[in-house]
């Protein structure tokens, strides 16, 4: 039986720069005190990975077990917090909270491995800050191209504050929200070619249907980043006033100012989503009704072919009756003709009564209710 293995790559923190590693998760490897760890396959921590061994993943997050259960390796996100103390001061303070990107492919893209036209980041972030400068951040589920740019990143800024126990997550969430926007707008280009290509062929459906429920599933994702964030930014400021050595005021504050900005540019990728939802909907609306008004104008034309051709079937109905017969050159008519005008005009009037009746009758009462209702209702009302 092949060993299970959780290959994850380090982020290290060492001399003043960073450096990467391969290390195996489940052989309780010798971690730095700081550094980013990457287990990048979210489906090999879901679905190979036992409930043991995620649970011996995480032991170095001190987080609690039932992040170990496969509830949570399903939910759409969630946010906690653990905070440790001795008698004086905060010693150390677990964070963990989840985040879903969906990535809708475009046709140079090709189709994901499963066969379908789109991607799931199911991302887990973890992390473990120590007094007073250690801390190690568990990054479940992201992409590559996350690692490759967060790295970039810190090669250029390599120095943090490390006495901030959210220090490293600065960073990883300037790559999460670069995620949801490549995500919100990949949503936003889906939409507007249904809008120029409206007058140019016929609206799939099916296809228009999908792209709804993707933007469902952008907003549902974007609105639990959202929270968790907001959750963020309130651990954040309980945390600061627990320190035993207090960060510079200054630091501080500009630490939640970025924070919060952070906050609200999820909130405005949340706005075009919903922007690029209600488009889709009504891009879906006038589709239905170019379609009615299409259907509108056939019933037109047969109503207009109807009328082409009723005269001249009244007419040759009418002659072929036995009011008139046509012989040695002349034409003549009953003097009972008087009898079918009879007939024709009192079924006539016969019909238009009853339609009126009943048809016209119950079209009325639907539409305008009777101004006895109408006073009980305002008695109601009152």
């Amino acid at each position: 039986m092949a060993t299970v293995q959780a290959l994850a790559t380090t982020l290290a923190y060492t001399a003043g720069t960073w450096k990467t590693n391969t290390v195996d998760l489940l052989q309780n490897p010798v971690l730095p005190e700081v550094c980013y760890i990457f287990l990048e396959d979210g489906d090999f921590y879901k679905k190979k990975c036992t409930e043991s061994g995620r649970r011996k993943i995480l032991g170095p997050f001190d987080a609690p077990d039932f992040l170990s259960n496969q509830l949570c390796t399903d939910l759409n996100g969630y946010f906690g917090s653990k905070s440790s103390f001795n008698a004086k001061e905060l010693v150390g303070v677990s964070t963990w909270f989840r985040c879903l990107v969906k990535r809708v492919l475009k046709p140079r893209e090709g189709k994901a491995r499963d066969g379908k036209n789109y991607l799931w980041y199911e991302m887990g972030f973890f992390t473990r800050w120590s007094h007073p400068n250690g801390c190690r951040v568990l990054c479940i589920g992201t992409p590559e191209e996350l690692r490759m740019q967060l790295e970039v990143v810190l090669r250029k800024s390599p120095s943090l504050e490390l006495r901030d126990p959210f220090v490293m997550l600065r960073p990883l969430l300037d790559q999460i929200i670069k995620l949801y926007d490549d995500s919100t707008w990949r949503m936003r280009d889906e939409v507007r070619a249904i809008e120029e290509n409206r007058l140019k062929q016929m609206p799939d459906f099916v296809a228009m249907h999908e792209i709804s429920r993707h933007t469902g599933h952008v907003v549902e994702v974007e609105a639990v980043a959202i929270e968790t964030i907001e959750n963020l930014f309130h651990r954040q400021k309980t945390t600061y006033e627990s320190l035993s050595t207090p960060l510079d005021k200054t630091y501080q504050e500009q630490a939640r100012e970025y924070l919060s900005f952070q906050l609200q540019m999820m909130k405005s990728l949340k706005w075009r989503s919903l922007s690029n939802q209600e488009r889709l909907n009504a891009e879906i609306t006038l589709a239905y009704n170019m379609i009615a008004s299409q259907d509108n104008t056939v019933i037109k034309s047969i109503a207009v072919l109807t009328m082409t051709f009723l005269p001249a079937t009244f007419i040759s109905a009418l002659f072929s009756t036995t009011f008139f017969s046509y012989g040695e050159g002349k034409w003549k008519f009953s003097s009972q003709f008087w009898i079918y005008w009879v007939v024709v005009v009192l079924t006539t009037l016969l019909v238009l009564l009853i339609w009126w009746r009943w048809l016209g009758g119950s079209f009325r009462n639907a539409k305008s209710p009777s101004w006895k209702q109408c006073g009980k209702q305002k008695k109601s009302i009152v």
